[in-house]
């Protein structure tokens, strides 16, 4: 296991994944940026308004980026028909292994790298309200295990599919159908896991006053259930990749 995560990390340094893993925050960094409230402006509870678009935004670059990231994967598998050459080498859940490990560590970066530049977006506006621990701590989890769900998916398909387009594809509906979620009734959007980071989220729009344009934004209960529905889905699509990965002829 130790060298065939070796290997994988050779191979996603020639195919520049860190680059990707810096993007998808890159871009958030930039997009929550640029709408984030001013300090003392219309919006009450402005820390609570940066992690209440933080979600929305993942409902749209999310799919996106792990489809961007699962295809890479395991596209260097396919090319050239090479698991025939690379099953004489390594076993087939060494390999499936080092690139789930691999898969989740990138992930993980990203949600890090998430969170950690909303909770320095507000420090560095000076926004006076507070957050509780267990709030960010919550947003992180749901962030990471939604992802990694979504990066099961992907990879599932990748596997299947020797052509990685199918994929990319189901990353960009899912991204699409994911922010139409947000503007749905909130049962529909449990039957949408690509925009489960919005039903998950315990950042909350409290009101709207149209006359004097001040939101107020507040937070509500964790949803565990949900959270655990999360996860089962997301070793259901690891388990079934496996088993793509095992039953596959060469």
């Amino acid at each position: 296991m130790p060298r065939a995560l070796h290997a994988e990390l050779q191979k996603a340094h020639r195919r520049h994944d860190l680059a990707v893993c810096l993007l998808v925050p890159l871009v958030i960094l930039i997009w929550v940026g640029y709408s984030a409230p001013e300090a003392g402006s219309s919006a009450v509870h402005p820390f609570s308004a940066l992690f209440y678009m933080g979600p929305t935004i993942d409902a749209i670059l999310m799919p996106i980026g792990m489809a961007v990231l699962a295809t890479r994967l395991w596209d260097v598998e396919e090319k050239g028909d090479f698991p025939k050459l690379l099953y004489t080498l390594q076993s087939r859940r060494s390999l499936f292994a080092a690139k789930a490990v691999l898969g989740f560590g990138e992930v993980l970066l990203i949600a890090v790298l998430e969170t950690a530049i909303l909770l320095a977006l507000g420090w560095w506006k000076g926004y006076p309200d507070a957050l509780p621990a267990a709030h960010i701590l919550y947003h992180f989890v749901c962030t990471l295990a939604v992802c990694v769900m979504l990066f099961a998916s992907e990879l599932l398909l990748a596997v299947l599919l020797a052509n990685p387009l199918p994929a990319l594809c189901v990353g960009v509906t899912g991204a699409l159908v994911g922010l139409f979620s947000a503007f749905m009734p909130p049962i529909v959007s449990l039957f949408v896991p690509w925009g489960y980071f919005i039903p998950l989220s315990s950042f909350v729009l409290a009101s709207w006053d149209a006359d004097t344009r001040i939101a107020v934004y507040g937070m509500r209960a964790f949803r565990p259930l949900l959270l655990a529905w999360v996860v089962v889905l997301a070793a259901a699509f690891f388990a079934f990749a496996w088993r793509a990965v095992r039953e596959k002829e060469v």
